[in-house]
């Protein structure tokens, strides 16, 4: 139901060489997963995919034994990409063997990709995690009013990029990995819910990721903050103060007068440590906290709305169908 779990990802770390990977790997170790040795089995790819609604998921592991060499990632069917290098190093790429393209490590990039692309990698154990998705996926979310002045220039790139099948569309501008992006990679990694309610799931932090990324090509203000040890501590105790407090009513002023900090301080300097605003994560984790708690078959409805911050199962369930888009009672059944 997940993608590499955590045994797998143990397993992994010990595998040097070709030789060193199990006859079985495949289906003993990863599930859903399918492992492709490359040619002169120089190169061996992990390739694990998951459905997620309006996206699909691929996570590579790629074991290089050659000083460095080719892959060859071509994509299952035309479609957007949205590409997050996990990897150590820096990898050059053709998009269809001809436009150059630099992935450079925790860097996120928007492509478009339809034929064979080409990317050279050095030796060594290399991952690569994207989420593809159709044009009509991504216009859509361009015209919520928050991104609509991006809306003609990305759509004038997807068109061009599709003329020269495939393209990388945020070029020049680069987004970085950041805290809320590597957190969605992890619910999106580490989900455990039946099969149906797995794919809602996946669905919207695929989603999130996209809303993320556009958003970070809009113009950004220079403002941040001058932030010391001691004030990361008293972020990171606010952080861990909402987890463990959701059935409260938070607010910021009631965070505010808590911890006896000021509102400004509050606002900017978790939004940029955690690359997402406190109303936001707070509304996220009732959510991720209300689908763990409905798996429980044994906790009640009435139960789980008050300890994630709702006066009844029903108040709850509308906040829940519209977050994720499904009846939260999808998570409660069983496989």
């Amino acid at each position: 139901m997940f993608l590499f779990s955590a045994t797998a990802v143990e397993f992994f770390k010990d595998i040097f060489s070709v030789s060193d990977v199990p006859p079985r790997f495949a289906g003993a170790i990863i599930q859903h997963s399918t492992m492709t040795l490359h040619g002169d089995a120089r190169k061996t790819v992990f390739l694990q995919k998951m459905e997620a609604g309006l996206f699909e998921v691929f996570e590579h592991q790629v074991i290089c034994e050659a000083l460095e060499t080719e892959v060859l990632p071509t994509p299952l069917k035309p479609s957007l990409h949205l590409h997050i290098s996990l990897d150590n190093n820096d990898v050059d790429a053709f998009v269809n063997g001809t436009d150059s393209v630099e992935l450079r490590k925790e860097e996120v990039n928007l492509f478009y990709l339809e034929a064979i692309n080409v990317a050279i990698i050095p030796q060594g154990k290399h991952c690569f995690f994207h989420t593809s998705f159709k044009n009509d996926t991504l216009f859509r979310l361009l015209k919520q009013p928050s991104f609509k002045r991006l809306f003609y220039d990305i759509k004038r790139k997807v068109l061009e990029a599709e003329k020269n099948k495939g393209g990388m569309i945020n070029a020049p501008r680069q987004v970085m990995l950041d805290a809320y992006f590597m957190m969605l990679v992890q619910d999106i990694r580490h989900c455990r819910f039946n099969e149906a309610a797995t794919v809602f799931y996946r669905e919207k932090k695929c989603m999130l990721m996209l809303e993320h990324f556009i958003a970070q090509l809009l113009p950004q203000r220079n403002n941040k903050m001058e932030l010391i040890t001691h004030d990361v501590i008293v972020l990171d105790r606010v952080k861990e103060y909402i987890k463990w407090n959701i059935h409260r009513q938070l607010t910021l002023k009631y965070l505010c007068q808590r911890f006896s900090i000021g509102a400004n301080f509050l606002a900017k300097g978790f939004h940029q440590l955690n690359s997402i605003s406190v109303n936001h994560f707070i509304h996220l984790y009732r959510m991720e906290s209300a689908a763990k708690m409905l798996v429980n078959q044994d906790m009640p409805l009435n139960s789980i709305a008050l300890l994630t911050g709702y006066t009844s199962f029903k108040t709850l369930a509308i906040a829940f169908t519209n977050y994720f888009n499904c009846s939260p009672l999808l998570f409660r059944y069983t496989e």
